[in-house]
């Protein structure tokens, strides 16, 4: 083989390589701009992959839990692990994060590293005063439900703008 032939051989292979990363940079501006306009619109849904209570233990989470919001309405389906601090009503076996709710304050700020802070605080719901997500730019989120009844717990999954 030429020197001629193997220069043009990696200037091609160069050529493809650069195709290839700005195909990926593309694609990753792209989703940051979805997430940006669902998040800014209150439109997306966190799927939770683990959970993780105060005490430490994780969780691999399997079964489509979720939090969807969806303008002014927000519904969380969760599971809880974790101590509750009041009793709980004969019979009563429910003890996930499952509720829905139209009544709740929410702020969204950008972080120095690209992603959000979002911040949501229900009005009247026993099973989540706050709830805090922390979402990466690529989609990453954890997701902290916060109670004056309940420990803490966190979950950890991805979020996705809703289509239209």
């Amino acid at each position: 083989m030429s020197i001629n032939c193997f220069r043009v051989l990696v200037l091609s292979f160069l050529v493809v390589l650069s195709f290839q990363s700005n195909a990926q940079e593309t694609a990753a501006a792209n989703k940051r701009i979805l997430l940006k306009q669902a998040i800014d619109s209150k439109r997306f849904v966190f799927q939770a992959q683990s959970a993780r209570s105060a005490k430490g233990k994780t969780v691999t989470l399997t079964g489509g839990y979720h939090f969807i919001l969806v303008g002014d309405s927000l519904a969380m389906d969760l599971p809880y692990y974790g101590k509750s601090y009041t009793s709980t009503t004969y019979g009563e076996s429910d003890l996930s994060n499952r509720f829905q709710s139209t009544h709740f304050s929410y702020t969204a700020d950008t972080t120095k590293k690209g992603g959000w802070q979002i911040k949501i605080l229900p009005v009247n719901e026993s099973k989540a005063s706050r709830i805090y997500l922390s979402v990466e730019s690529n989609g990453s989120c954890s997701l902290n439900v916060q109670s004056s009844t309940r420990q803490q717990i966190s979950y950890y999954g991805s979020v996705e703008a809703l289509k239209n």
